[in-house]
């Protein structure tokens, strides 16, 4: 081998290490075009009842992380759904399977009070970051901030709900709940607070949730000939309203968060009823979403939409779960869809409500409540 092959060899050796250790340390240093990957886990409520909520809820946070992708196409968003099925249990395992197995940057829901009171615990034990598009009373939420809650208060919403009906000239009242968290707390502070107004209060008929038959609650009610009566469940809202139909009940009915799925389904038993619900979403908002999924934005999809918008707004700019939750404790409010919501030192949430009637399935505004 003559000289002048070694040193080509040489050379082709040189450069082949150069090449190598160039392509090592390419390897070594992290990919940051693709952006930080943020993961978060949904809580969410699929099956059984309140399954129609869910997918509503479901929609408006998928609307709202595709969306965000949009606008930053180098981050990546993974969103992971754990099925509740509304039941506290399951609410409990999803939770503690996106911590330990997931390793989920944040969490968003669940959907139920209850369900928000059961891993309320879990979330102040592991501080990690969640947010709500559903609430559960201060004393249930060890840090009034994590989870932060996107929906009114449920004392609040019927307090205001109340303070509308004893302007209507009614005097005697009958209420119909159920003993979920959330319905029994709008049932009985409705009651309360009409009968602050000087309204009578002639049956309170709280049954569990998941009772078969109505016609005997709503029965004991009719009787006593109440000039309105008024549903505060989600649960027995269709058995109720059958009921008094089948009964032929004429007074006034009154409710609270009656959505599209509840207004079709008794658009045959119901001639009229008003009812408070958080004030309808932007129209930019309601008319994205109709044209995605071919249907109005029901009850929570603008809420859930916030919450994801609110969530991601705080991971971008970091994602450790205390300075998560550390933005969390100073926020006062914040501008969504779903109107200026507020997050008062309390751990109450207010946000824009309004008067609706239901007329033979169709729903339809009237006022803004305060």
């Amino acid at each position: 081998m003559n000289k002048k092959t070694i040193t080509i060899i040489v050379i082709i050796v040189i450069l082949g290490g150069i090449f190598w250790w160039s392509n090592a340390k390419k390897q070594d240093i992290p990919d940051t075009s693709a952006g930080e990957k943020i993961k978060i886990g949904v809580l969410a409520l699929l099956s059984g009842e309140g399954a129609a909520w869910g997918e509503s809820a479901k929609r408006g946070i998928d609307m709202a992380v595709e969306e965000y992708k949009n606008i930053n196409p180098d981050a990546i968003v993974e969103v992971i759904y754990e099925d509740t099925g509304g039941d506290t249990k399951k609410a409990v395992a999803g939770l503690q399977k996106f911590i330990s197995l997931d390793n989920v940057d944040a969490v968003i829901g669940p959907l139920l009070q209850t369900e928000v009171a059961a891993v309320a615990p879990i979330i102040a034990e592991k501080n990690i970051p969640v947010v709500t598009p559903s609430y559960a009373p201060a004393p249930n939420r060890p840090n009034l901030k994590n989870p932060l809650s996107l929906w009114l208060d449920g004392t609040v919403e019927s307090e205001r709900m109340a303070a509308y009906v004893a302007t209507q000239g009614i005097k005697t009242i009958g209420v119909i709940g159920t003993k979920d968290g959330w319905e029994s707390e709008v049932s009985n502070a409705f009651a309360k607070k009409v009968q602050e107004l000087g309204i009578s209060v002639v049956g309170l008929e709280i049954v569990q949730p998941d009772v078969a038959d109505m016609r005997l609650s709503v029965t004991k009610i009719i009787s006593q000939k109440p000039d309105a009566i008024f549903i505060g469940t989600g649960f027995q809202f269709i058995n109720s309203v059958t009921a008094l139909s089948q009964l032929q009940y004429k007074g006034k009915l009154y409710s609270i968060e009656v959505d599209s799925y509840f207004a079709e389904q008794t658009a045959d038993k119901i001639d009229s009823m008003q009812f408070i619900a958080p004030d309808f979403y932007s129209s930019d908002f309601m008319k994205k979403f109709e044209q995605k999924y071919s249907v109005r934005p029901g009850i929570p999809a603008g809420q859930a939409y916030d919450s994801a918008n609110l969530l991601l707004s705080v991971l971008e700019k970091s994602d450790n779960p205390q300075e998560a939750i550390e933005s969390f404790s100073k926020m006062t409010s914040y501008q969504g869809v779903s109107g200026n919501i507020q997050f008062m030192p309390d751990g109450k949430t207010f946000l824009p409500t309004a008067l609706f009637d239901l007329k033979k399935g169709e729903i339809s505004r009237v006022v803004e409540l305060k």
